[in-house]
Order: C-alpha cells, then structure tokens, then sequence
C-alpha cells in the first residue's frame, strides 16, 4: 500500500548485503534488482550502498538512515493492512516477533501452534538473539515486539513471570550448597543469552580458564548431562527442558524478569495484539514445575 516495489528491494539488500542474494530471494534478476537500486538512488540523490570486498554490499551513513525509515514505513504499511482486514472479520499480514532462544522453546513454540490454528491467514516470523540483539531489533523496528529478560529499559513491558539463574550440576558432582560465579568449583557452561543477563547483574568478570560460552541453552544442558561442567541457568528453562533437575542456587542471586516488551505495547498490530494475548493468558494459567513444587 504505502511502500513500493523499489524499497521493498531496498531493504531485502540492506539486510542481505547482496544483489544475488535478493534476486533469488524474490525469484527475480539480478538486473531488476540494481536497477530498483538504482532508481531509488535516482529519485533520492543520494548514494545508498558502498561495495566492500570483504562483506558485500554495505550501507552508507545516509542509506542507514533511510533503512530505518523505509523499516518504520514497512511497519505502517503492515499494520494498515491488518487493520482493514480485522474490519472484515479475518486477521492477515505478517507478525515478527524478537526472543531470546532459550524462550523460543519455553514460551513461544506451544502458544505459535494454537495462534497459527486462530489465525491462519498471519505469517509468523520469530528472530531469535541475545538480549542485546533483541533490544536493536525493537529500536530498529525490526520486530512488533519482544520476547526477553529485564532489564526492559526505556520499552513499554508485561512481565510474564518472575525468574532467577540456577546452576544445574553433572551427576557425578559432589554435592554443595551453592555455586559462587566469581570462585566456581568447577567449568561453568552458559549459554549467550544468560551470560548477557548475568553481566547486568554482576559487574566481576568470570575466571577465563573456569568459563565457558555456549550459544543455547539445550547445548549448555547437553554438556551438563554429559559431564563437562556447571550449566548456569534460568530457573524457568530448567523446569522446562530438564524438569525434575535439581537445581542449585547461585551466589550472587541473580533475579530479573520474563516479559513481553515493545516500543508502545497498546500500539500493536491487531496480529500482535492477539499473540501477546496468547502469551499472557498461557503463561498465568499454567504454574511451573518450580512453584508446583512449593505448593
């Protein structure tokens, strides 16, 4: 509706970085594809790329800024057609939703399989990072909203739940009281996205011999399961992927927030809207394994 043909191509080559790429992408050539380039460039005045050996197609300061524009357009543009089909009585469009990857098999894959049975006609898509990744994605209107941990910052949020780390221990291990992250007893194995969380909590750095980084949880639990060291954990992913692990306390206690957050969570698209609904009702439904334990 509001955007057209040239900066949809725009934008499918800012984030590829290649006109081959693209053009296979969209089942088109590759002169279609310079060529749209190229007349939006036209029409600008303005250079919007630069060609780097290493890395292909790169964005000049200019054409970042009209990436993030052409992004918020792309945005307006989807939720002005979600709106006109809502009056009709179905729901269409697209919905991208940002999450933390541990969250993606915990929260989102059970609530995505009931939203896809509501609402066929929504093409869903899930961008899994970290919770830096995650936060650029909100800021850049990449995404509708966001699927993390607190810290939430300057975004409007729902907390789902609150959480905190736990260490998760080989079998073998000797039993102990608790975990100490600056003095271990043995190699810690966590995964990106808890590290992140733990460095806004605890500003010491790791031992760099007693530390190892892993991208995802269920690889962090594996190496776990097999000997290798000390998974460093949230609560909630345990009880969800290895329910029934005895879990360990860690020290500093290292607490924070699952939640759902946005640029302006009451301005969502009405395919948002409708799976943050999901969500919610999901996630205070059902207890965890944790507090069923308590009870």
């Amino acid at each position: 509706m509001i955007m057209n043909r040239n900066l949809e191509i725009f934008i499918k080559v800012a984030e590829c970085g290649s006109i081959t790429r693209v053009a296979k992408m969209l089942y088109i050539t590759q002169p279609a594809v310079s060529n749209a380039i190229s007349k939006l460039e036209t029409e600008l005045n303005i250079k919007l790329f630069f060609r780097d050996k290493r890395n292909g197609l790169l964005l000049t300061h200019v054409g970042q800024k009209i990436y993030l524009l052409a992004k918020q357009m792309e945005d307006l543009d989807n939720r002005i057609a979600q709106t006109a089909y809502r009056e009709n009585h179905f729901m269409e469009g697209r919905l991208r939703i940002a999450a933390l990857t541990s969250l993606v098999s915990t929260i989102l894959s059970k609530a995505l399989k009931d939203y896809r049975k509501a609402f066929p006609g929504v093409t869903v898509e899930i961008r899994e990072g970290s919770p830096n990744d995650i936060f650029r994605m909100v800021e850049e209107h990449t995404v509708d909203f966001a699927v993390s941990c607190s810290p939430f910052g300057k975004f409007d949020s729902i907390t789902l739940r609150r959480d905190r780390m736990a260490a998760m221990l080989p079998e073998e291990a000797p039993d102990i009281l608790e975990v100490d992250l600056t003095a271990p007893p043995a190699l810690l194995i966590i995964n990106k996205p808890a590290y992140e969380t733990i460095l806004d909590h605890v500003k010491q750095p790791f031992p760099v011999e007693q530390f190892l980084q892993v991208q995802t949880a269920e690889t962090a639990i594996n190496m776990v399961l097999d000997g290798n060291g000390i998974g460093i954990l949230s609560e909630y992913t345990m009880d969800t992927l290895v329910a029934g692990h005895r879990k360990y306390p860690v020290k500093p206690e290292i607490a924070f927030d699952i939640g759902i957050f946005a640029r302006d969570l009451e301005d969502l698209t009405p395919a948002a809207l409708e799976f943050v609904h999901l969500i919610t009702q999901r996630l205070t439904a059902a207890p965890t394994a944790s507090e069923n334990s308590r009870t």
